[in-house]
This record gives C-alpha cells, sequence and structure tokens, in this order.
C-alpha cells in the first residue's frame, strides 16, 4: 500500500509539475468551469420560467414517487439527452484542448492556448460523435435507474463505474489518433486491459491527493466564513462566500487539469510514445505493472 501511494504521489507530482510550469494550461478547466455553468443555466432558467422545473426536479429525482405520463417521460429523456449532450461535448472540447497542450510538452515543445483550441476544433467531428454517444449512455442509465426505484440506482451506479473505466483514456485517443467513438472504446480499453487492467484503479490515487491539496484551502475558506460571520457585517459574509467560492473553483479546477494531463501522460507512455527525459519512467513502469 506504501509503495503505491508513493508511486501515486510521484505521478501527482509530474502532472502538478506541468501545470505549475505553465499556469496558463489552467485557462481551460476554468473556461469549461464557466461554459458548464453557462450550458445549465441555459436550461434550468427556461424550466422555471415555464414553471416545470419542480417536474423536471422530480423527474431527476430517482427516490421521487412522482408518476409522469408517457408524453411527458419522452419529452424530459429528449430534453436530458440534449442537456448531457451539451455538457459532454463542452467537457470533452476543453479537455481535448488540455491534454492536446500536455502531449506537446511531452514531445518537448512549448504549448500554447491557441494550439490546444486549435487541436479540439481539428477533433471536432470525433468530439461531437463521443458527446452524442456518451449523451446516449447517460440517458440509458437514467432510464435504468428511473425502472426500479429499489434496485435502479445501484444497477445504473455499477453500470456507469465500468463505462467510466472502459472509457478512460478516450480524451488522449481522440486527440492523438483521430478516431470514431466506437475504435477509441476499444484503444482505451485495449491499453488498459494490456498494462495495468483491473489494478488501474487500485494503483492509481491521484484523486486522493488531489483531495489532500484541496484541504487546506477548504480548511482557509472555513476560517474566513467563521470570523465573516463572527463579525456579524453582511457584507463580509458576502465577500467571505464569493472569495471561498472562486477559491474552490480555481483549486478544483487545478486538480482537474492535473488528472487531464497525467491521463495524456499515462497514455503516450503506454503507447510507446515520448516521455520527457526529465520524468522517471520506473514509476511509469510500476504503474503498468500486471496484477498478479
Amino acid at each position: 500500500m506504501f509503495a503505491t501511494l508513493s508511486r501515486s504521489w510521484e505521478f501527482a507530482k509530474i502532472s502538478y509539475g506541468i501545470l505549475w510550469d505553465y499556469k496558463k494550461l489552467i485557462i481551460f478547466p476554468l473556461v469549461s468551469t464557466v461554459a458548464a455553468a453557462i450550458v445549465t443555466a441555459s436550461f434550468l432558467v427556461p424550466l422555471w420560467t415555464s414553471g416545470t422545473l419542480e417536474m423536471w426536479m422530480e423527474f431527476m429525482d430517482s427516490e421521487s414517487e412522482a408518476v409522469a405520463t408517457t408524453t411527458d417521460q419522452i419529452w424530459m429523456y429528449s430534453l436530458l439527452f440534449l442537456f448531457y449532450f451539451c455538457s459532454y461535448f463542452v467537457i470533452v472540447f476543453f479537455n481535448a484542448g488540455l491534454t492536446a497542450c500536455a502531449l506537446k510538452v511531452v514531445s518537448g515543445e512549448e504549448p500554447s492556448i491557441g494550439y490546444g483550441f486549435s487541436m479540439a476544433a481539428k477533433r471536432l467531428p470525433q468530439i461531437v460523435a463521443w458527446a452524442l454517444l456518451s449523451a446516449v449512455i447517460g440517458v440509458v442509465l437514467k432510464i435504468i435507474e428511473n425502472a426500479n426505484e429499489k434496485v435502479g440506482y445501484w444497477v445504473a451506479a455499477l453500470l456507469g463505474s465500468a463505462w467510466t473505466a472502459l472509457t478512460y483514456f478516450v480524451v488522449p485517443v481522440l486527440v492523438m489518433d483521430g478516431v470514431g467513438p466506437i475504435l477509441a472504446i476499444k484503444l482505451s480499453l485495449k491499453t488498459l486491459k494490456g498494462t495495468w487492467g483491473e489494478a488501474l484503479i487500485g494503483k492509481f490515487s491521484l484523486g486522493m491527493l488531489s483531495f489532500l491539496i484541496m484541504l487546506p484551502f477548504l480548511i482557509v475558506v472555513g476560517v474566513l466564513f467563521a470570523m465573516a460571520f463572527a463579525s456579524g457585517n453582511m457584507v463580509n459574509i458576502v465577500l467571505a462566500g464569493i472569495l471561498g467560492v472562486a477559491v474552490i473553483i480555481i483549486v478544483c479546477a487545478f486538480n482537474s487539469a492535473a488528472d487531464v494531463i497525467f491521463k495524456a501522460l499515462l497514455y503516450n507512455y503506454a503507447t510507446g510514445r515520448s516521455v520527457p527525459s526529465k520524468i522517471d519512467t520506473s514509476n511509469f513502469s510500476a504503474a503498468f505493472a500486471h496484477k498478479d
């Protein structure tokens, strides 16, 4: 366990190191967050103004006992599909741009924001196709979740986890190989099974380390809120809230960017491509060890 944690820490240092050296890359997850918020608002505001937001919330709640008509269900699933498509498109587009920049660093070249966006735009057909497939899968999982109140949620969660594992390397595949969604899944799975397979989750704890990195910032935000509430000044409370939200968004974006960069580096190495000379490849070799 300690060896695994040590390797994960080395992986995190590599990913965060690249992000620290090229801080401008944080623009991708930040803009992605803003774009995702706009997409969400563009769906929720019309629902609210039309008076159907409550019905939508009941539909999205798997534990709700409300029964919708067939027509309402068709309308809601169609709306859900559009929402998923727009959301996945935004996320994958900006992740593709960040991945392209990370691979630029791997090749020993200086990345630029313009290059990342141009590569994402170049893969636009593949990104659209992937967003469509992901939206279909998302709707299917929601149908399964709503089908049975007792077991539907757990079945959907299990299938969703399997889907996440199968598509782990999809974004690097889309960027590097420019293939369609089905072949991208096959290549992602091939890379996963041919090297670390089921050991992926057990040997990859970047998420835990990201939380540890976020923890001090969360503590600072908590202290600011406590001080603001103790002062009893509404202005201080509002300012603390704005600052707290801004800090959390930036830290989450930083962690998200490091995760994308890590996947790009790992896929690059797994497929026999170049890795910067300053990176200790022994750590990558350990990560790709077969499960006994």
